[in-house]
This record gives C-alpha cells, sequence and structure tokens, in this order.
C-alpha cells in the first residue's frame, strides 16, 4: 500500500492551509485500512451506517464515528497480528481499567519522526548533556504505562547525564523520592549542565512546596527547562494555576516561565500539543480536534464547550482514527492567537464522566462488545 502520511513528515509542522485535501486523503485511507484489518472496527462502522466515502471534504471529519477511550478500556483491539506490534502501552489511570494500546514498526516510524518535528519546533531538541528530574514513576521492566515510557522518551531529546524520580520503585510499589531528590538537587546545583524536569505538574507542585517550606531554593543554567504533561493525577487537590506554578518553578529553580513548555497527550492519541504563551493547544498538521455535544455527540460549533474528540491518521496497528476522550473542552478554527501561530487550537476546562454519557454511538459500541 502507498505510503499516504508521508506528506505529513515534510509540511510545516502548523501548515494547515496547504494540507487540508492531503490530510483528509490520509484519514480515508487509514479508515479504510483499519476496516480492512479489524472485523470487529468495520462492523462498529457499518452499524452506524458509515463508510469513508461520505467524507466530501474537512468539514465531513466529524461524521467519522468516534470510540470512546472507555471502549480501550474494555477491549483490546487491533488492526495488525500482534505478533508485528513492537511496543504495547497503557493509560496512566491509577484506578479502574486501562487502555491498551499497541504499536507496530510504521506507527512508531511516524510517531516518532512527527515527535521530533513537534520538538525541533519547540526548542526542545539539544546537542547538550542535561541532568533530569522525572517527575513521575522510575521504569521498569514490567511497567507499561504510556506516559512512564514518554517520559522516558523525552529525556532522549538530549543527550542524558544523571536522571533521579519523584517515585522510586520499591518492592513492586512506589515511595515517595522526596528526601532524595532534594539530595540529587544539591548535587545538581554544583553542575555547570542544564537541569529538565519532566512529568507532572502535580509532582512538580508538591516538590516545590517542600523546598519553599523548607527555605531551599537553587539557580540552574538558564538552559534549563520544564517539561509538563499528563495532568495532575491525584493530586488534584493541590491543582493551582499555571501562573502560580511558574512562579514557584522560577522561586525554587531559578527558571523562568518562558522556560516551562506544557504539552497534553494521551495513550489512545500519540499526538504532542504543546501549549503556547496564551495558552492555546495548537493543533499539528497531523491532527485536528472536535468538541462534541456531551450528550448527543453531535459537533459543535467554533468556541462552542464540549467533549473533545481526537482525529489522526498516523496509527496502522488499532483504530485509533477518532478517539472521544473524557476531556471537556473548546476548539476555535476561526479566532486568530496572539502567539502568532495560525493553526486552529483548543483550550482544556475539565475532565467528563464518560460512563455517563449516552448516545447512539456508544450504545453500538457496547452491543459489539457484548456480541
Amino acid at each position: 500500500m502507498s505510503d499516504y502520511r508521508h506528506f505529513l513528515m515534510k509540511a510545516g509542522l502548523y501548515d494547515h492551509a496547504t494540507t487540508q485535501e492531503r490530510f483528509l486523503d490520509a484519514v480515508k485511507k487509514n479508515i479504510k485500512r483499519q476496516m480492512e484489518g479489524s472485523d470487529r472496527y468495520r462492523g462498529i462502522l457499518m452499524s452506524l451506517s458509515f463508510v469513508p466515502e461520505d467524507l466530501k471534504t474537512t468539514d465531513d471529519i466529524g461524521r467519522i464515528p468516534p470510540i470512546p477511550t472507555l471502549f480501550f478500556k474494555r477491549n483490546e483491539i487491533f488492526s495488525v497480528d500482534e505478533k508485528k506490534l513492537k511496543i504495547k502501552a497503557t493509560s496512566s489511570g491509577t484506578t479502574g481499567s486501562r487502555s491498551v494500546v499497541g504499536f507496530d514498526l510504521k506507527t512508531l516510524y511516524y510517531g516518532i519522526r512527527m515527535a521530533l518535528k513537534t520538538f525541533r519546533h519547540h526548542g526542545i531538541l539539544s546537542p547538550r548533556k542535561v541532568n533530569y528530574i522525572l517527575l513521575g514513576y522510575e521504569p521498569s521492566d514490567t511497567d507499561k504505562r504510556g506516559a512512564v515510557k514518554t517520559a522516558a522518551y523525552t529525556t532522549r531529546m538530549t543527550r542524558r547525564s544523571k536522571i533521579d524520580y519523584f517515585l522510586r520503585s520499591r518492592d513492586g510499589s512506589f515511595v515517595n523520592n522526596i528526601e532524595g531528590l532534594i539530595k540529587t538537587l544539591d548535587e545538581y546545583s554544583h553542575s555547570s549542565r542544564p537541569v529538565r524536569f519532566v512529568g507532572f505538574p502535580g509532582f512538580l507542585n508538591e516538590l516545590a512546596d517542600e523546598l519553599i517550606k523548607r527555605n531551599r531554593s537553587y539557580v540552574f543554567d538558564q538552559r534549563s527547562m520544564v517539561l509538563l504533561g499528563g495532568g495532575w493525577k491525584d493530586l488534584s487537590g493541590s491543582r493551582i494555576s499555571s501562573g502560580e506554578l511558574a512562579n514557584k518553578v522560577y522561586r525554587c529553580f531559578g527558571i523562568k516561565d518562558d522556560r516551562i513548555v506544557e504539552f497534553f497527550s494521551a495513550v489512545e492519541h500519540p499526538v504532542a500539543y504543546v501549549k503556547c504563551r496564551c495558552g492555546h493547544f495548537h493543533m499539528p498538521v497531523c491532527s485536528r480536534v472536535i468538541a462534541r455535544d456531551k450528550r448527543t455527540l453531535e459537533p459543535l460549533g467554533d468556541g462552542e464547550e464540549g467533549i473533545l474528540n481526537f482525529i489522526t491518521p498516523l496509527v496502522d496497528s488499532m483504530p485509533l482514527i477518532s478517539v472521544l476522550t473524557d476531556d471537556i473542552g473548546t476548539v476555535f478554527y476561526g479566532n486568530k492567537c496572539d502567539c502568532g501561530n495560525v493553526s486552529p487550537y483548543f483550550t482544556l476546562s475539565g475532565r467528563a464522566d464518560i460512563g455517563d454519557i449516552v448516545t447512539c454511538s456508544n450504545e453500538a459500541v457496547n452491543e459489539l462488545k457484548n456480541g
């Protein structure tokens, strides 16, 4: 089969203007690929009377039946032989079931290339050696959580010197490592190398609060960075604004707010969105985002808040073409952003209980699951 995603690698990261028709073509070909590889996915689309030919223009993207993340948490569904999967990962939820995703070699190739494209555009790639604080879990051979794998991959954007972790693995569980991190920060403070903090903002906030409580602070190399993603996890009670966290980061580590980069992604939608200085997540050329009504799942108009549906043709190995998350947000296609990026963007405002969203699409998926 011809490579229908090659143009994504050549186009500018946010060049929507000249790639609309080719993106639509890639989406249609990916849907056909998924239908050929997965009888179950083909059955879902057939039960909803959808065929790829329904997509005439990019305005029709919203007609693709979105598959809820809840479905992937309860079912493993692949479009290739599982022997071809080079990596499996799970969502990082701390309770309940987790989504299981699997990526074949071609999917990994395009995913890594797009990630490199994103990191290069935002100045995250560097040839320098860097000391790391991973604001998450210490990796292990048995831990398949996507957040763990993503954080580890992010450290590959530079040459690595030393790494320490907020949560250390001990006897099959994880323990808080703040005392160890403070000793590590003391050590890093005597090095001329930049420091990068990577992971969950809640863990960074907890570390900063402990340093402030102890009246400790550091001034690291000006090339140091903070790379945040994955939400606040179990620390929702300590959630603060981005501005407040940025003030703590500068107070504790001497890192200015223009060196703080916030990402959004999901294990079921492996595309990295980077928050701009205006607080907006701009869509790269490999994706589109739709806000849908929480009850009917009908696509909403520009600037209307709804449940977010993410669309990308990057994945060969499973039907992640159109994924309905439990994130609530607002999508803007017509508004210009003051940051200068002219691509469409979305904002986040909370989470929804997707189990309470009763729609024809969800019911059809449940019938197929039980059948």
